[in-house]
């Protein structure tokens, strides 16, 4: 069985010599391969961020971008407390020109005469003998008259 065995298979000195010969042609050829990449030229596409990297390397960028970084964080929470200030003294500037125009009007609605009480002040003025300034001459006048 033994003979039988070593017949199918043939011997193993031959087997291993075919396996080394594959061997040595696989080698061969992955050896050719690479050869053939290595030698290939390549394009080599950076990404989009490379370039933005390499230029956050230089030193003078990082400081241009800390102080932008610096005036927009101290710079947009002093404009926008400067906008509320602004915007309450126009509001208080409106209600002081709402309560003066509100005691003008009071103070028109209390200077303004009834119709009546102007009629009854004008009757009084055209009744007397003499104007209110000639009053104390006219009085002075009836007095020596009566003596």
């Amino acid at each position: 069985m033994k003979i039988e065995e070593r017949s199918r298979i043939g011997s193993p000195k031959i087997e291993d010599a075919q396996v080394e010969m594959a061997l040595k042609r696989f080698r061969e050829s992955v050896h050719g391969w690479s050869e053939q990449e290595f030698s290939r030229t390549r394009v080599i596409r950076r990404s989009r961020w490379d370039a933005m990297w390499r230029m956050m390397a230089n030193p003078v960028m990082v400081w241009s971008m800390a102080g932008a970084l610096a005036v927009a964080s101290i710079g947009v929470p002093v404009n926008i407390h400067h906008r509320q200030v602004v915007a309450a003294e126009r509001q208080a500037e409106l209600e002081k020109q709402k309560k003066l125009a509100e005691e003008k009007a009071e103070q028109q609605a209390a200077a303004a005469i009834s119709d009546d009480e102007l009629m009854s002040h004008v009757d009084s003025d055209i009744a007397q003998e003499a104007p209110d300034a000639m009053q104390p001459l006219v009085q002075l006048m009836s007095d020596t008259a009566t003596r």
